[in-house]
């Protein structure tokens, strides 16, 4: 039995990964700020299996914000630290970069102490290709490209400084694409794009009567569910030790057929036509669209032609019964749950 640090909660990747490390009977101690303190202990009363406990702290702290004896005994006990943490463009830019970066430092050096650590794990983005075009590999990673967001930027960053720290840790890293929500549940991370995204699609007056661009690139998505069994799998394989996997979708639908299936189900009327994506983007700087327009970066995701190779993923999956499930197997539950989102919220387009 492992004895595990994981980050990031509340996020929906951490709860997931949580509960999967526990029911694999991993002991958890999950780090969580002192405001989700409550909703993290409720969180483990739910769990029937595995042993966890709560860590109150902050990953941009010294130390995580921990106490010395609480240090010294996570010093000496850790086999297994998952760090998923990180803020999104959402965010105001100087969180984004204190989370995204500080915290990772401040996570490694933590890491450089620990007496016997078998494994860190690292939760990067795909993103981290910005504006590049074409196949991007997972052992690259500074390419010349462009960052188109704060928190492209500091995920650029983050991952620069896990790649130097490989030399003295036992390191991977994990790049999902877009996380959409549960395959089996429709649950969405409120917190992200793919949520604005969709919830301006339920929400606005307008629809998608156009696309912004022609929609005619892929639009990689993947699952959480998807996303926590690859990463809690290759974490437990000795081969993944200082490589970088690509989590995404190995056939990715267009844009515009991600939001044909998504009018579907929604009942709403698919996509007319299209505006040009530089229109589109100022269109959606206006202080009215914001509301019911979906984030700005949706426009770079509709319109950039990049396939994520995914050799190290395949390679390391290879015999297992882990697969991307195909978008059109789970939209439906996804509408379904933002539906009920929306009617809980009282129509509010972007929930918490």
């Amino acid at each position: 039995m492992a004895d595990v640090l994981l980050t990031g909660y509340p996020s929906l990747l951490t709860r997931k990964l949580a509960s999967r490390l526990l029911s694999q009977g991993e002991h958890v101690r999950l780090l969580t700020p002192y405001r989700y303190q409550q909703e993290a202990e409720q969180f483990l009363r739910r769990t029937d299996t595995g042993s966890g406990e709560i860590l109150v702290g902050d990953v941009t702290m010294m130390d995580l914000g921990l106490s010395g004896p609480e240090v010294r005994r996570l010093l000496r006990e850790v086999d297994v630290i998952y760090h998923l943490a990180s803020s999104s463009a959402r965010s105001r830019p100087e969180t984004v970069r204190a989370i995204n970066i500080k915290g990772t430092r401040t996570i490694l050096e933590l890491a450089l102490g620990a007496d016997h650590l078998q494994r860190f794990n690292f939760l990067s983005t795909a993103f981290v290709s910005g504006s590049r075009q074409g196949v991007v590999m997972e052992e690259e990673l500074d390419r010349g490209q462009k960052p188109r967001n704060e928190y492209e930027r500091t995920k650029l960053e983050a991952e620069r400084l896990v790649r130097r720290a490989s030399r003295d840790l036992p390191i991977s890293i994990y790049r999902p694409s877009l996380v959409v929500g549960d395959s089996e549940t429709g649950e969405i991370e409120h917190r992200d794009e793919p949520y604005r995204m969709m919830m301006a699609f339920l929400s606005s007056p307008f629809s998608f009567g156009f696309l912004p661009g022609r929609g005619d690139h892929p639009l990689n998505l993947v699952p959480a569910d998807y996303v926590v069994n690859v990463i809690s799998h290759i974490a437990r394989d000795p081969r993944g030790i200082g490589l970088t996997f690509h989590v995404t979708d190995p056939n990715p639908l267009p844009a515009r057929r991600v939001l044909e299936l998504f009018a579907d189900h929604a009942q709403r009327k698919r996509p007319r036509g299209h505006i040009p994506a530089p229109v589109a983007r100022r269109l959606f700087r206006l202080p009215i669209a914001k509301r019911f327009s979906p984030p700005e970066s949706i426009v770079d995701y509709f319109n950039q032609l990049v396939i994520y190779n995914t050799i190290n993923t395949f390679e390391l999956l290879s015999g297992t019964n882990i697969r991307c499930p195909a978008f059109h197997t789970y939209v439906g539950k996804l509408v379904t749950h933002l539906q009920r989102v929306t009617f809980d919220t009282g129509g509010e387009p972007y929930g918490a």
